[in-house]
């Protein structure tokens, strides 16, 4: 046997191993889904399998029916190695094809998708007299080509939308649409659009804001306007931008399936915020310390209620925001119905993360302290346009993903998309490496608006640069070597290779003293010793002594939680540094609440000048008009036309 030959036969025998350990994988698959369905309902075993075990959507009904079809069957599909396509189609087959199919393969034929078809349409017709074989035939056949007519005419009623729509859509004076050319063409087109979609359409006042069935009908209403010379007059129209195109043509542009481009057709490109224009409402849950109510609040929204049961974190809150109404109580004895009325943007909070911390019992739904029902119940019972809750990485451990899915489920009955996203720390300019849970939802009107925030691994950020000011405060003059060298140090991966240089925090330990898992072997390899939280920063004499390793202060791990230097903490030292551990890092949160606000509002961020507005540029802008204020100033202003300030 030749080279060649061998290395065919050679790959033949691989290529029949692993089709018959697909075929495999298959059958146990099926095989652990029919002891799942056993114990739970259909319902239930589909949605833990989609959420849980992120079997696919389309794979799902192939699982669940196997029992009920091709039990007894496993033998056979294993000897013939069948692929999934054919496990899936065997599924949905009517018995006589299933029954045929299964015969073939007990005598070696190789079955596909196409033999499948192929028989399942004889097996069909052949219970058909020959002349109603002949007339679904030519049913389809019409079928096939009505369908070929009306996409070609649906594709030439796009292309002239588009070329009427784009001709008019700058338009600046309703008069300069009652030409009656314009009014000629939106006639025709008015039409062909009753024709594809019917002439009975609600007015767009009367459907839900941003609802296919709005767009569509702000379309068609464009287009009764425009024929009948009246969109100067027309009602319903949702308030737009000063400049801006009018909503119904934008809508009508849509229809064209052209996107619409702000920029292509006349106007600047739309204006990047740094900051809010007006403020949304948010009722944060066990708000804690403060971390995301800050970030949030830097984000535009503006606190109507926030919740916290332990006493020193609400203390800590009222310290800082004496204007908030910070309520002390159990949220589980609270009705939020009332709130309802408020129309709340957003419902944010860092529910207990005991009962998923993997430095816990990780009792999940059995733990006391799991507020996640009541998150559920509080969504449901207040309505906003979002939510956003955040957890530690141990709730998408998979003995929490029945409970996981229960939780999924209660959102999506209350009318939210809700997704799951991991976020890192240390992504958003925190010297610290800690991963966070988020669970958002949107309602459906607006939830293909939302965005995940952008990463800035530009902004990557050392302990060293971090803690530098705070660490030298007190006289250690080796402070800044103690920086540099933090800021060197090199991060290396799980192969030892160099990622990157400057140590980062793991993690921020909750109590005065209390070593975490692994801890503080990790934390000594990054400079600095994390038993007790001293008063002070380190003194020379401290430092001169041998072995010495600073430990960090309460401010120091505030810092490294992003907290500003300003931000005061109610309480003992083991409260206080529970709630800096506990606490989400505020500009992190911030970066969420940005992607929720532009959810909501539809607007853009200049992400970088709003996360860091302190780095602003000095900037132009137009001088008052003269003012004695100006004094001797102001002559230079009248000749200059501006004036820069800092």
């Amino acid at each position: 046997m030749n080279s060649k030959a061998e290395a065919l036969a050679a790959a033949k025998r691989r290529i029949l191993e692993l089709q018959a350990q697909m075929s495999d994988r298959i059958l146990k698959m099926a095989a652990e889904v029919e002891k799942l369905t056993a114990i739970v309902t259909e319902r239930e075993a589909r949605e833990f399998l989609r959420v849980s075990c992120n079997v696919a959507s389309a794979e799902l009904s192939t699982y669940v029916r196997f029992a009920a079809t091709l039990k007894g069957c496993e033998e056979t599909l294993k000897k013939a190695r069948a692929s999934f396509p054919v496990v899936k189609a065997l599924v949905s087959a009517e018995t006589d094809t299933r029954t045929e199919i299964l015969e073939r393969m007990d005598i070696g034929a190789r079955i596909s998708t196409q033999d499948i078809i192929a028989i399942r349409k004889r097996l069909k017709e052949a219970k058909l007299t020959p002349q109603e074989v002949m007339a679904a035939r030519n049913g389809r056949l019409a079928a096939a080509a009505a369908r070929r007519q009306g996409a070609m005419a649906a594709m030439d009623f796009q292309e002239r939308l588009y070329e009427f729509v784009r001709d008019i859509l700058s338009v600046k004076h309703a008069s300069e649409l009652l030409d009656p050319d314009i009014r000629t063409t939106a006639g025709t087109l008015r039409s062909e659009f009753e024709d594809l979609f019917g002439a009975d359409h609600r007015s767009p006042g009367n459907l839900k804001p941003k609802s296919p069935e709005r767009e569509l009908s702000k379309a068609y209403y464009a287009l009764v306007h425009l024929d009948e010379g009246t969109l100067g007059l027309a009602t319903d129209v949702e308030e737009w931008a000063e400049g801006d195109h009018h909503p119904w043509l934008v809508s009508l542009l849509s229809l064209s399936g052209r996107p619409y481009d702000r920029q292509a057709f006349g106007h600047s490109p739309t204006e990047k915020l740094s900051h809010p224009l007006e403020r949304l409402t948010v009722v944060e849950l066990c708000a804690g310390a403060g971390g995301m109510s800050i970030g949030l609040e830097r984000a535009g929204f503006e606190h109507v209620g926030v919740f916290e049961f332990d006493p020193d974190a609400a203390a800590t809150l009222r310290a800082n925001r004496p204007d908030w109404t910070v309520i002390k109580d159990d949220i589980k004895t609270i009705d939020f119905t009332p709130y309802r009325a408020l129309e709340i943007d957003l419902v944010a909070g860092g529910v207990p993360c005991q009962p998923y911390s993997i430095e816990g019992h990780g009792l999940g739904k059995d733990d006391p302290r799991d507020l996640f029902p009541n998150a559920v119940r509080i969504v449901a019972e207040i309505k906003p346009k979002a939510f956003v809750f955040e957890n530690v990485e141990g709730f998408l451990h998979g003995k929490h993903s029945d409970h996981v899915a229960d939780i999924l489920r209660g959102f999506r009955k209350a009318g939210y998309k809700t997704e799951i996203h991991r976020i890192q720390s240390a992504d958003f300019g925190i010297a610290q490496v800690r991963r966070r849970v988020l669970i958002i939802g949107l309602r459906h009107d607006i939830a293909d608006a939302f965005r995940m925030p952008p990463g800035f691994l530009a902004r990557r950020l050392n302990v060293g640069d971090a803690l530098v000011d705070l660490m030298a405060e007190n006289g250690w003059e080796g402070a800044h070597e103690w920086a540099r060298q933090r800021r060197e140090q090199p991060v290396v991966d799980r192969h030892g290779e160099v990622v990157a240089y400057g140590a980062q925090a793991s993690t921020v330990v909750t109590g005065s003293g209390k070593r975490r898992r692994n801890e503080q072997s990790v934390q000594k390899a990054m400079g600095y010793d994390t038993t007790g939280s001293p008063e002070n920063a380190p003194t020379a004499e401290e430092a001169s002594k041998p072995g010495f390793m600073p430990s960090l202060t309460l401010r120091m791990k505030a810092k490294l939680q992003d907290f500003d230097d300003d931000w005061h903490f109610v309480g003992g030292k083991v409260s206080t540094a529970r709630q800096i551990g506990n606490a989400v890092p505020p500009r992190l949160a911030q970066a969420v609440g940005m992607s929720l606000y532009s959810a909501i509002k539809g607007v853009q961020w200049d992400w970088e000048a709003a996360l860091w507005p302190s780095e602003k540029t000095r900037q132009l802008v137009e001088a008052p008009s003269i003012v004695s204020a100006l004094g001797p100033h102001r002559a230079e202003a009248e000749r200059g036309g501006a004036v820069e300030l800092a």
